[in-house]
């Protein structure tokens, strides 16, 4: 439970909810929209849901439905991978270009559920409800994308870290 005011929680929770829309829709500006629809709603239903238990997820988690709700006019529309580092404030750029680059690759089932689940940190049922899905592909999704990230990162630095 947060006792943090929209202001405060808006400051802490932009970057993050911003980054895994983004990842998981690979769309700039329609994850610009959708979030910045998701944090309006927030900030209306303030008042009650500062007393839900993760209001990020409920804020991700709308920002993903409005986007899928879009999604039949945008999916055909193939996105070039855009400077990603340029659109994430200084403060948020956490993430390595190179590692960014290999989720930038991932289908986008994948690249989605891998955005939410560990980017996001959101659980496996609160994944499955954002995009739409049972929670059981959310699992094989989690699993197919580390895998195949696994094996991209394998032999470069990163190999290193992670054992």
């Amino acid at each position: 439970m947060t006792t943090l005011d929209f202001p405060s929680f808006y400051a802490e929770a932009k970057d993050i909810v911003f980054r895994a829309v983004l990842l998981a829709t690979r769309r700039p500006d329609h994850a610009e929209d959708a979030v910045a629809d998701a944090f309006l709603r927030a900030c209306e239903r303030w008042e009650t849901l500062a007393g839900h238990p993760n209001p990020t997820a409920w804020v991700i988690r709308t920002a993903m439905n409005r986007f899928i709700s879009g999604w039949r006019i945008w999916r055909r529309e193939q996105a070039e991978m855009p400077e990603i580092v340029s659109l994430v404030p200084d403060e948020a750029r956490s993430l390595d270009p190179f590692l960014l680059r290999q989720l930038w690759r991932l289908p986008d089932r994948q690249r989605q559920v891998v955005a939410l689940r560990v980017l996001a940190d959101l659980d496996t049922r609160s994944t499955a409800a954002a995009l739409g899905i049972a929670e059981g592909t959310v699992g094989v999704h989690l699993m197919r994308g580390l895998e195949t990230l696994r094996r991209a990162l394998a032999g470069t630095d990163y190999e290193e870290v992670a054992r």
